[in-house]
């Protein structure tokens, strides 16, 4: 009976180990400990009970139950909080909100200013949606600050104050095509997949990978800083500054073209002193 009880107890104390590593190693969010009080009949009753067992019944068979109840819930709560269901993790996951009524006919200025991550990507629709990226960091919940006069209309994403604990690595940001965009976004180890025929000027600052796709019909995209872009072959653009491109592209007067029939759909200007490497997509 000794040997069953210090198995499951090194079996719970494994457990939270491994927790303490992957919050250490940049996975796992410290939200988890609000989740975990949340949810205290089932994570931390057991424990009060540990205790009371320990110090008046000494019963090792509720000791043993006690543990195999504590290797479940402890086991459970990370996969939960690490693939993003939100169950039983609302602290965690109540950042999430989205706008689809946005003016077709009018331009939006996507304005995004952080010391931490954003992830574009396009949807077939308007508007926007906005989330995190579900990993610890020190990016605060997004929100947005939109006017409703003018055009081009700004939309400003912005920190909102938020709990240590419940800090994340950065959003994800989610636009619609039907919807004309402007980007000016300054973030660090972020993605961007830009393919949609709606996309006007951008200018993006920071680190990260860019996706350029065949579908994208923009105006000139600038890029200050470290980037690595992917291009897809049916996209023909034209790259004027000094960035590392393929050795199949043309060097002409007007920059680095990826066609060798000399025309471009899209203009990529690489800022001084940026570290832009090209290559080419499937």
């Amino acid at each position: 009976m000794k040997n069953y009880q210090a198995t499951f107890r090194n079996i719970f104390y494994f457990i939270l180990a491994i927790q303490v590593s992957l919050y250490l190693f940049g996975y796992l969010r410290p939200s988890i400990i609000y989740d975990y009080l949340d949810n205290w009949p089932i994570s931390i009753l057991p424990i009060i009970f540990l205790f009371i067992n320990k110090s008046y019944f000494k019963n090792e068979s509720l000791k043993n139950y006690l543990f195999a109840i504590l290797i479940f819930i402890f086991s459970a709560f990370p996969i939960i909080l690490l693939t993003g269901v939100n169950a039983l993790t609302t602290n965690s996951f109540n950042a999430e909100f989205q706008n689809f009524e946005l003016n077709e006919d009018i331009d939006y200025v996507l304005s995004i200013d952080i010391d931490g991550s954003v992830n574009i990507d396009f949807f077939e629709g308007s508007g926007y949606k906005a989330d995190i990226i579900n990993l610890p960091g020190n990016i605060g919940f997004p929100e947005a600050i939109e006017s409703n006069l003018g055009n081009p209309r700004p939309i400003s994403m912005r920190e909102v104050s938020t709990d240590r604990l419940l800090k994340v690595s950065g959003w994800n940001i989610n636009l619609g095509n039907n919807t004309n965009w402007l980007l000016n976004i300054l973030s660090f180890d972020s993605t961007y997949y830009l393919d949609s025929p709606n996309l006007n000027s951008s200018n993006l600052i920071g680190t990260g990978e860019i996706f350029l796709g065949s579908n994208l019909s923009s105006g000139d995209i600038v890029l200050n800083g470290n980037f690595k872009v992917t291009v897809d072959k049916k996209l023909p653009i034209v790259v004027v500054g000094n960035a590392e491109v393929p050795a199949n592209w043309i060097n002409a007067t007007i920059g680095y073209l990826n066609q060798s029939n000399g025309s471009y759909d899209l203009k990529v200007i690489v800022e001084d002193g940026s570290a832009v490497i090209f290559e080419e997509g499937d």
